[in-house]
């Protein structure tokens, strides 16, 4: 189901470097070594991360007979220099796919062009493409030492569609899906599991391949109020063992309340904070990306540091009691701090060494097919 018959070659334009620096705590592990495959960070825990340069591709642009576009999940592979990117079409915009890509950097370090090489069709469990409005993908990554791929569905809770955690072959047809517990899946009476357009929007897997982590975008509908400018939101966080599909786990992370413009009302349709996807820093630690948006403030995007040590284990809990201890955080990365228009940012990866031996972030912004945002690539590098 993939198709390669052409290549678009979009060059993109250089937005003023800048650089924010905030430090993390120490985390009760040890971070991996700095520059491995999958890796971050210092001997001492820090992180210090900086922006580089963006690219945008034209809303529109056309491959293999479709709009590129909706683009909410990225992930890199070093052996091959390549990154998938995973679209949240819903099967009406085109096929539900994947896209096949590099992002070449100059000698500077900095994104010069997005080339799409190949475009893949994501089959169902029955190995025919997916039913239009059956699936809402999201997140998209690699599983270290074999030739498949993982990605996220959100579902659909207002028809009680649940998500899904899926692993695929290259080719796009169906492998396995991952059991989820019961408390995730969407019920009207009472409201419980995912609140719609708000379920698994992230994925990511450890350096050794062994851990899944899936986390919800914002709570679950029995485990606290909805996110608004007031209230924040309290999501899970999901840890599956890759090969044997059991659950290691489930930690609390709290999402910020809605950042809303001076003097702007809040208007649930329209302002909402919520995880847009993590990636895996060490063993038990991560990269979280918190992507806000209002009518009047537009989008803003927050990176932060988060950890499972010292959270509690909440798995089996049906509904939290509100009492339990969350994973701590602390920020990372600020885009307007940075003085940078993020747009509207779904995805992160670990992207390649730049030439001075820095390693590097590659993020992706969803159009929404022309609806809000535009399909930018922005890079940021990571010291210690």
């Amino acid at each position: 189901m993939r198709s390669a018959r052409s290549r678009v070659r979009l060059v993109g334009t250089a937005a003023v470097s800048a650089a924010l620096v905030l430090c993390a705590a120490p985390t009760a592990t040890a971070v991996p070594d700095f520059g491995s495959s999958g890796s971050s960070g210092s001997s001492n825990g820090h992180l210090r991360l900086g922006y580089v340069n963006s690219i945008t591709v034209p809303t529109g642009t056309p491959f293999d007979g479709f709009p590129i576009g909706g683009l909410s999940g990225i992930d890199y592979d070093s052996a091959r220099g390549e990154y998938v990117a995973i679209s949240d079409n819903r099967g009406e915009q085109g096929p539900v796919r994947y896209y096949s890509l590099r992002l070449p950097l100059d000698q500077a370090g900095k994104l010069t062009t997005a080339e799409f090489t190949g475009q893949t069709s994501l089959l169902d469990t029955n190995q025919a493409p997916f039913t239009p409005r059956t699936a809402d993908t999201e997140s998209i990554r690699y599983l270290p030492g074999s030739d498949s791929l993982l990605y996220t569905s959100e579902g659909s809770a207002r028809i009680g569609l649940p998500g899904f955690v899926r692993e695929t072959a290259r080719d796009g047809k169906f492998l396995r899906d991952y059991a989820l517990p019961e408390a995730y899946t969407p019920k009207a009476t009472p409201p419980s599991g995912f609140r719609d357009n708000l379920g698994f929007e992230a994925v990511t897997v450890d350096r050794a391949g062994t851990t899944i982590t899936a986390a919800s975008e914002n709570a679950l509908a029995q485990d606290g109020p909805a996110i608004s400018d007031q209230v924040g939101s309290q999501s899970r966080f999901l840890r599956i063992d890759r090969v044997t599909g059991a659950h290691r786990g489930e930690f609390v992370y709290d999402v910020d309340p809605v950042r809303l413009a001076p003097g702007e009302p809040f208007v649930p349709v329209s302002s909402v904070n919520g995880i847009g996807e993590i990636l895996a820093v060490g063993d038990s630690d991560y990269l979280v990306l918190e992507r806000n948006v209002s009518a009047g403030g537009g989008f803003s995007v927050k990176i932060f540091r988060t950890d499972v040590h010292g959270a509690e284990n909440v798995a089996g809990k049906p509904v939290l009691g509100g009492t339990e201890r969350k994973m701590r955080k602390e920020l990372v990365f600020d885009f307007a701090a940075a003085g940078v228009n993020p747009e509207c940012i779904e995805g992160i990866t670990w992207g390649p060494t730049g030439p001075d031996g820095t390693r590097t972030l590659v993020l992706v912004a969803d159009d929404n097919f022309g609806l809000a945002g535009k399909t930018t690539f922005h890079l940021l590098t990571v010291g210690r």
